[in-house]
């Protein structure tokens, strides 16, 4: 389940040299090309929603508000990187991560905040540290009823442990709180194991944090900048599990 980390761990003076290399922001650019129509359209959709809460929040909150402005949209273009196979998904992951993360905790949402650093160390640095991460990926299933029970008992555990960890604080939404980490925590493991198996944790999880910032909000906690961001992740799930040019489907392979 772990082999992606200790490739690049025992390999690490190799992939470092990955970083900034000769090309490399040219490199970069080149990722965000060639994505389907549908994939524009939500990275534009989700801008225009993100300047409406903007306008809403800013005069309220004006910190939170750009905080999760620019995590907001950085963490769409993150996860429609993800389908398009493309290795901006590292630094906007990255970013978007330090945003999002600074969001929680000002919000109590500290399980949510923890997600976005375990993001960030478990995830987008290894994305950033091996730039061909996503070079002729083939997502591959769960093969067998055991595989599945792992990654079940892995959730469990993850979920039991976030629960018992975070009630001790002031988190005032414990359960769904804990919830997402413990299926952020499962979600990103598939992932990194190209599992296509990831989307349902995903699409299932994007319904979850909807709910919590949600319940964030009317209880005076946040805006609408994270409520529209993992909305634009469910149609983007939606969207990988009904289109043909999908990493879900496993019919997509790109070249950097």
């Amino acid at each position: 389940m772990f082999e992606r980390y200790q490739d690049v761990l025992t390999h690490l003076p190799e992939y470092s040299k990955n970083v900034f290399r000769k090309g490399y922001f040219k490199w970069l650019l080149n990722q965000c090309k060639g994505w389907g129509y549908f994939s524009y359209f939500l990275l534009a959709f989700n801008f225009v929603l993100q300047v409406i809460s903007l306008g809403h929040s800013f005069s309220q909150t004006p910190v939170q508000s750009l905080l999760a402005f620019v995590g907001g949209n950085l963490s769409v273009a993150c996860v429609i990187g993800i389908s398009n196979l493309s290795g901006i998904q590292g630094w906007c992951g990255a970013i978007s991560a330090i945003c999002i993360a600074a969001t929680g905790f000002m919000a109590k949402n500290y399980a949510t905040a923890w997600e976005q650093i375990g993001y960030l160390i478990f995830l987008d640095i290894f994305c950033i540290l091996d730039p061909k991460w996503n070079d002729d990926i083939q997502a591959e299933k769960l093969e067998s009823g055991l595989e599945w029970l792992k990654y079940g008992l892995f959730f469990v555990v993850a979920w039991s442990c976030t629960y018992t960890i975070f009630s001790f604080t002031n988190d005032p939404r414990v359960f769904l709180d804990s919830l997402n980490l413990a299926m952020a925590i499962t979600g990103a493991l598939l992932e990194l194991n190209r599992k296509r198996e990831q989307y349902y944790v995903f699409t299932l999880a994007s319904i979850f944090t909807i709910a919590l910032w949600f319940q964030t909000m009317l209880q005076g906690d946040g805006n609408f900048a994270l409520i529209f961001s993992y909305s634009v992740f469910f149609l983007n799930d939606m969207y990988a599990f009904f289109s043909k040019n999908s990493w879900f489907r496993g019919e997509v392979s790109k070249k950097a």
